[in-house]
């Protein structure tokens, strides 16, 4: 029998199904069928609801999971931040220490104090070793570096028959002869370091001290003269001697290389001594004195 023919066993009255479509939203409701006597008129149906009255429970489900997932997120973040705090120290005089090793019954194992690096202490100053060993010496035979050092030495005064050499050795031989000089007057000589000796007779003290032994820088007799200490640069005329001989030094070591200009003079004479002379040498020449110009 098909759908329309049934009816009610207990009344008779035909009785009508509603078809039955599901849908994700909500289902639609079935009407009621008219009851038995009575007026024959149904009541009005409601329309049916459609929209969001009731959620599916699937959706309902992943709602809740989603809600729960963000709360969690939220404490999470909440308790990350503050642990945050406490790692970086937010300014707090409570700063993140780095874990530190415990002892057996779990105490904190004491730190020993970290060792400063010493400063090397600075070393006394030295005193700089004597120049010489002799800086003043008399007449004998002196091996240069070991008994005297080399340098310019002077005589301060004169001496008669004074006679000295400059040594490559000490053979007596000529050969050994760098240089040498004869004076009765104040000497002046340059010991080099390669000289292996000097040698000196008659002539009195050796001396370092180079400071001036004139009196007036314009008027000097015989020997040695330093320019600019001694004497002053300039053009002089001598007395006159018969036996004057007189040079220009560039230095003081005897060497003939080491004169810039020399004469012999019988009668007085005029020489120029340049500002850049390292020294004058006269013998017998009497008197120099400055012209003035």
């Amino acid at each position: 029998m098909g759908d329309e023919g049934q009816f009610c066993p207990n009344c008779g009255s035909p009785v009508h199904r509603a078809a039955h479509v599901p849908t994700p939203e909500a289902d639609v409701p079935v009407p009621q069928p008219p009851r038995a006597g009575g007026t024959g008129a149904a009541a009005p149906e409601q329309p049916a609801q459609r929209g969001f009255g009731r959620r599916h429970p699937i959706l309902t489900g992943c709602l809740g999971i989603i809600v729960l997932l963000i709360v969690l997120s939220i404490i999470g973040a909440a308790l990350g931040g503050g642990g945050g705090e406490t790692a970086g120290g937010g300014g707090s005089g409570d700063s993140a220490k780095k874990d530190e090793p415990l002892t057996a019954d779990g105490q904190k194992e004491a730190k020993e104090p970290e060792k400063k690096e010493e400063q090397p202490k600075p070393e006394p100053e030295t005193q700089p070793e004597q120049e010489d060993s002799k800086p003043n010496f008399s007449d004998g035979t002196y091996q240069v570096g070991t008994d005297i050092q080399p340098g310019t030495y002077r005589t301060r005064e004169g001496s008669s028959g004074c006679y000295y050499e400059r040594l490559s050795g000490f053979s007596g031989e000529f050969d050994d002869i760098l240089a040498n000089g004869n004076t009765v007057a104040p000497a002046i000589i340059a010991i080099k370091p390669t000289d292996a000796g000097f040698l000196s007779q008659d002539c009195g003290t050796w001396t370092k001290d180079l400071s001036a032994i004139t009196e007036s820088k314009t008027t000097f007799g015989e020997g040695a003269y330093i320019v600019g200490t001694d004497i002053e640069p300039g053009t002089y005329r001598n007395s006159g001697s018969s036996s004057c001989y007189y040079e220009r030094l560039s230095e003081f070591t005897g060497d003939l290389n080491a004169i810039i200009a020399n004469g012999n003079a019988e009668e007085p004479t005029v020489v120029t001594i340049g500002p850049a002379d390292a020294g004058f040498q006269s013998n017998d020449c009497g008197t120099w004195t400055k012209l003035e110009f």
